[in-house]
C-alpha cells in the first residue's frame, strides 16, 4: 500500500511479526504497532481507509472488530476485507483431482472453531480461529453502520493458461470473499 502513494499503520497481536515487518526494511513512514483489534490505539475518525486482511477470521469477537474499524473510519470511509470464503469453509474436497467432490459434512449457518496443523518444505504452521457464514459477515457489517459496496470471489489465475497444482478447484468453489464496505451515508 505504500508503494501505491498511501500512508500506512499497521497493527497485529504478534510481536513477532511486528518485528518481521519492520526488519523487512519496507517504507520508512509506515508505523507498525502491537495492538488488538478490538481495542485499537486509535481517536474516532482516525483513517480514511482500513483493511482486515485475512484476520477476520482469527480474531476472538469478530463484529466487535469490525465495529472498533468502523469506529476508527473517517465518515466517507472504506474497510476493504479479505476472508476465506465462507462456502470453502464449510466444507472439504474428498480427494486432490480437480473434479473431486466438495462435501459439506456438517452446517455452514453459523460460527464454529477451526484447527490446523499444515506442514510443507519442511516447516509446520498451526492454524486455529473461526468459520462463520456469509450471513454472520453481513450482520456484523450491517451492525456497525457499514453498506457493502462491492463483493469479489476471486478464483485462480486462468489467463497464463496454467494454473497452480492443487488450485485448479478454486475453479468450481471460491477460496476467498473480498468486500469494500463503505461508512458514507451510515444512520447516525
Amino acid at each position: 500500500m505504500a508503494r501505491r502513494g498511501h500512508s500506512v499503520t499497521a497493527i497485529d497481536a504478534s510481536p513477532t511479526l511486528i518485528e518481521a515487518a519492520v526488519a523487512s526494511g519496507g517504507d520508512s513512514e509506515s508505523v507498525y504497532r502491537l495492538a488488538n483489534a478490538a481495542q485499537l490505539p486509535f481517536a474516532d475518525s482516525s483513517f480514511d481507509v482500513v483493511v482486515a486482511y485475512n484476520s477476520l477470521m482469527d480474531v476472538d469477537d469478530m463484529p466487535a472488530v469490525v465495529l472498533e474499524a468502523c469506529r476508527v473510519l473517517t465518515r466517507e470511509g472504506t474497510l476493504a476485507v479479505c476472508v476465506t470464503h465462507p462456502l470453502c469453509d464449510a466444507g472439504t474436497f474428498t480427494g486432490h483431482s480437480p473434479d473431486s467432490p466438495f462435501v459439506i459434512e456438517h452446517s455452514y449457518r453459523g460460527e464454529r472453531t477451526f484447527e490446523a496443523v499444515v506442514e510443507r518444505d519442511g516447516m509446520t504452521m498451526d492454524f486455529g480461529g473461526y468459520k462463520y457464514d456469509l450471513e454472520s459477515y453481513a450482520r456484523a457489517f450491517e451492525d456497525a453502520g457499514l453498506a457493502i459496496t462491492r463483493v469479489r470471489e476471486p478464483g485462480p489465475n486462468l489467463q497464463s493458461g496454467v494454473v497452480q497444482p492443487g488450485l485448479e478447484r478454486g475453479i468450481r468453489i471460491p477460496y476467498f470473499l473480498m468486500l469494500r464496505l463503505s461508512k458514507h451515508g451510515r444512520n447516525e
